[in-house]
C-alpha cells in the first residue's frame, strides 16, 4: 500500500517540534480562524453584559430621579403649603425609602447619597413640619445633592 503525503511527512518529522511545526503549517489557517471565532464570541459576551448592566443603572436612575422630583414636591407642599396630612407624610416615607433602596443599584456614591438623604429625612422630618426653615433647606439640598449624584452617575456611563 503506498504511503499517503501525510504519512510520509510525519515520518520525515521525526522529532515532536518538527511534527507540531508540521500540523501548524498544515492547519494554520483552521487554527487562526477558531482563535479569531473565540476572541469575537469572547468581546460579544463582555459587550452585552456591559449593555445589560448599563440598561439596569440607567432604568434605576431613572426611577430614582423620578421620586426624587416627587419626594421635592411632597416637601414644598408640607412646608410652603401646609398640607401636613398623615397621606402625604406617608407617601413621603415611601419616596424616600424607594429612593435608599434603588440608589445601590445606581452606585456606590448614588447609594451613599440616598442613604444620607434617608437619614436626614428622618431626623429633620418633623422640625420641617413644624415650620423650621433650616430643616426645610438641609432636606431640600440632600434631595438635590442625590440627584447631582445620580446625573453624574448617568453621564459617566459609556
Amino acid at each position: 500500500m503506498a504511503a499517503t503525503d501525510d504519512e510520509r511527512d510525519l515520518e520525515a518529522a521525526g522529532s515532536f517540534g518538527d511534527r507540531l511545526s508540521l500540523g501548524l503549517r498544515r492547519h494554520g489557517v483552521a487554527m487562526v480562524s477558531l482563535t479569531v471565532a473565540l476572541l469575537g464570541l469572547a468581546y460579544n459576551t463582555w459587550r452585552n453584559e456591559t449593555t445589560e448592566s448599563h440598561r439596569n443603572v440607567r432604568q434605576a436612575a431613572f426611577e430614582v430621579l423620578e421620586q426624587l422630583g416627587e419626594l421635592q414636591q411632597v416637601v414644598d407642599q408640607r412646608f410652603y403649603g401646609g398640607t401636613n396630612t398623615d397621606l402625604n407624610r406617608i407617601q413621603g416615607w415611601g419616596k424616600v425609602t424607594l429612593v435608599r433602596d434603588m440608589g445601590m443599584l445606581v452606585s456606590p456614591a448614588a447609594s451613599r447619597e440616598a442613604g444620607r438623604l434617608f437619614g436626614i429625612w428622618q431626623t429633620r422630618l418633623d422640625a420641617m413640619d413644624r415650620g423650621n426653615a433650616d430643616a426645610e433647606r438641609e432636606i431640600s439640598a440632600a434631595i438635590a445633592a442625590t440627584r447631582e449624584r445620580v446625573l453624574h452617575d448617568l453621564e459617566s456611563l459609556q
